[in-house]
């Protein structure tokens, strides 16, 4: 450190800069030769990787890998732009970005070492993979010498707020409770199956919470991620979005494109609400005096990503090949969800947080009861809509014009709800018991909709019944402690007014 306490950045430490990025820079340029030789000899990589696994379908298993092989420039594409920004801001000093590079160098030497490993290419692109296996070696060298960790000390270490710790480990808890075994989806007698969807859900919501609240987005910008939740969970790790098997959504409504119509335009909405939206409006009700605070440091921060993309893993490799087996995720419909989950974050996190602080707004608001009410009845009108209400599937509507009915009338209830709510979170008259109303309203009827839809027997009827009688008392309990004290607001919008 310079007596001024700023980073050296003399020319030993320029240098040491220099000959990271030439590494990083060409490690990514021998990926991209790697992944453009595999198209390019697309073909005869197939051939072999099909005579070391032919499988128990050849058929089935060529277009896998094929698929494989058409995948792999998406993510070339997007690690040169990651690359590109991360490359940038190492040379402007930045510890954060000296930070992703340590990490990308490592996964990338371990991800690389596994290739060759398994043998999945041929030898002669083996040659190229060894190439890049040494460059990656001397990436993981030059990033961690004295000189650069030197260049980029660590800063003051933040203090954690009293009772973020408790809040974020009530976050992951309260997430798939709310979003599954409040619905009857999981039953009684299968409650262990919450413990399958805690790394999703928990660790995946926390995440966003996280995320979303270190950017200073508010309530536009949760809506998003919760739609890229949804996205990945349902598109990317179920595959049910497109699934002609899975859980029967095809036959919910004719399918468009591929897609199952009416299983998307339930599921899409449900996560965003339901998974994401009121387990965090819930915890920070219930911890008001950290607000819009992050729960985490970095390295919390680090770990909960690493849990959240284990456990779409998880799901991925649990239930589609017991449920769907065989079935893969056409490519074009990869790009396509790869593609939005892309957009909608950027938007979600680095668009919508640099608009002006929010005003509020001279909106006449109701009564708490009154904002339940709505938020109830929209609950119930949209799942009852579009739900195949218990188990049936609605033949009349199943084909022809009529599937636009209730689907467009699920629609209009959702949009009509919403921006209703809308108006009135953002009046300056909104109180935390008007939050906690429209919360409670959306889930004793979600909670009711489980009783009479989702369950089949006495004890899961009872058992569900059970779950909702404890669900009110808690939400009772929590009203309460409640002072109207208005609900948090974006970090940056604090501050502008401070």
């Amino acid at each position: 450190m310079t007596p001024s306490g700023n980073p050296p950045t003399g020319r030993p430490h320029a240098r040491a800069v220099r000959l990271v990025l030439i590494l990083l820079f060409a490690n990514l340029a021998l990926s991209i030769v790697f992944a453009g030789l595999t198209l390019l000899f697309r073909h005869g990589i197939l051939d072999y990787q099909l005579a070391r696994h032919p499988g128990p379908d050849p058929a089935k298993t060529r277009d896998k890998l094929a698929l494989t092989l058409w995948t792999r420039p998406i993510p070339i594409l997007l690690v040169a732009v990651v690359y590109l920004w991360v490359g940038r801001r190492l040379r402007q000093g930045v510890r954060a970005a000296y930070l992703r590079v340590r990490v990308v160098s490592l996964v990338g030497l371990v991800a690389v070492a596994y290739l060759i490993l398994t043998g999945a290419y041929p030898p002669w692109l083996r040659v190229i993979q060894g190439a890049q296996l040494l460059l990656l070696v001397a990436l993981v060298v030059a990033v961690n010498r004295r000189r650069m960790r030197t260049g980029f000390p660590r800063g003051p270490k933040r203090p954690r707020p009293r009772g973020a710790r408790r809040a974020a480990f009530t976050l992951v808890l309260i997430a798939p409770v709310a979003a599954e075994l409040t619905l009857g989806t999981v039953k009684v007698k299968m409650l262990w199956l919450v413990l399958l969807y805690l790394p999703i859900y928990g660790a995946g919501v926390l995440l966003i919470r996280e995320l979303v609240r270190r950017t200073g987005g508010g309530r536009g910008s949760i809506l998003l991620m919760g739609l890229v939740y949804g996205l990945i969970e349902e598109g990317l790790a179920l595959q049910s979005l497109t699934s002609p098997h899975l859980y029967g959504a095809a036959g919910w409504a004719p399918r468009l494109l591929g897609v199952n119509t009416a299983y998307t335009e339930l599921n899409l909405p449900y996560h965003v609400v339901f998974s994401v939206l009121i387990p965090i409006a819930l915890v920070e009700l219930v911890f008001p005096t950290l607000g819009s605070t992050p729960y985490l440091r970095r390295g919390g921060l680090v770990i909960t990503g690493i849990v959240a993309v284990l456990g779409v893993a998880l799901l991925r490799v649990s239930v589609p090949p017991s449920e769907d087996p065989g079935y893969v995720l056409p490519g074009a419909a990869l790009i396509v969800i790869v593609v939005l989950v892309v957009v909608l974050s950027v938007v979600a996190l680095r668009v919508l947080p640099r608009r002006a602080a929010r005003v509020r707004a001279a909106v006449a608001v109701p009564r708490p009861a009154v904002a339940g009410v709505v938020s109830a009845v929209a609950a119930l009108g949209f799942i009852g809509l579009l739900y195949p209400f218990a188990g049936a599937r609605h033949p009349a509507f199943t084909h022809g014009a009529w599937v636009l009915v209730p689907m467009l009338a699920a629609a209009a209830l959702a949009v009509g709800a919403g921006l209703a709510l809308w108006r009135w979170t953002a009046a300056a008259d909104w109180t935390s018991r008007h939050r906690l109303a429209a919360i409670s309203g959306a889930l004793i009827a979600h909670t009711v909709f489980g009783v009479v839809a989702n369950t089949h027997t006495v004890p899961d009827t009872a058992g569900l019944t059970v779950i909702g009688v404890v669900m009110i008392v808690l939400l009772v309990l929590l009203g309460r402690r409640l002072d109207g004290v208005p609900p948090a607001e974006p970090v940056r919008a604090r501050a502008a007014r401070s």
